[in-house]
């Protein structure tokens, strides 16, 4: 600390940047903290991305990865006790496209339902995909995160419809945490281009 009060502070900052200047103020006593400016967190989220490995032409296997991702997180974030309500759909195209790709996020009431997470996955991804561009990366992810297990109901939809969806993703959930995720997967996640699986048998904790 003395060595560090009597140093150059100029040579401090050459050396380590802003951060130099820091622990000189710090070394005498001074903190330029401004008491009164709110904490600010960082904001909650999770996500999972993967790249694929080869570039995806068909818009149907795309989709079905798609699904599985978005389901795949939306276990995580019911694992953890939170609803989301801000999803982001992130696609990039093939190095070989002209266009780079896209990353949408969209707002919705909270929740952590596989169903309707889904669905807006596919929403964003139809409203912004050219199908003429083949695909190599996908990303999901689920950010302003709030901890409730209470069921957010949709005036548009059937409440007992929605409890029953509920109930079905905490059985899945719990058959897979006690069996592993490959006991109990999605139709869908057999056919060409389904990746959740193969991805499964060889990753460590399915990330």
């Amino acid at each position: 600390m003395y060595d560090l009060a009597h140093a150059n502070p100029y040579r401090l900052k050459e050396k380590l940047g802003v951060i130099g200047l820091q622990l000189f103020a710090h070394a005498h006593g001074i903190d330029r903290t401004i008491l009164s400016e709110p904490i600010t967190t960082k904001e909650k989220s999770l996500g999972n991305s993967q790249v694929l490995n080869y570039d995806y032409t068909d818009q149907r296997e795309v989709e079905i990865v798609i699904c599985e991702m978005a389901d795949g997180v939306a276990q995580r974030i019911r694992e953890k006790g939170y609803q989301t309500s801000s999803v982001t759909l992130f696609i990039r195209y093939s190095r070989n496209e002209s266009a780079s790709g896209f990353s949408k996020q969209v707002k919705v009431p909270p929740t952590s339902e596989s169903t309707r997470l889904k669905s807006i996955c596919l929403q964003i991804f139809r409203s912004n995909y050219d199908p003429q561009c083949a695909v190599r990366q996908i990303g999901v992810t689920y950010a302003k995160l709030v901890r409730s297990d209470a069921l957010q109901t949709n005036l548009f939809e059937d409440p007992e419809k929605q409890t029953l969806a509920k109930e079905l993703d905490f059985l899945v959930d719990k058959i897979r945490n006690k069996y592993g995720y490959s006991a109990l997967v999605h139709a869908s996640s057999v056919l060409s281009g389904a990746t959740a699986i193969s991805r499964r048998d060889h990753l460590i904790g399915g990330h």
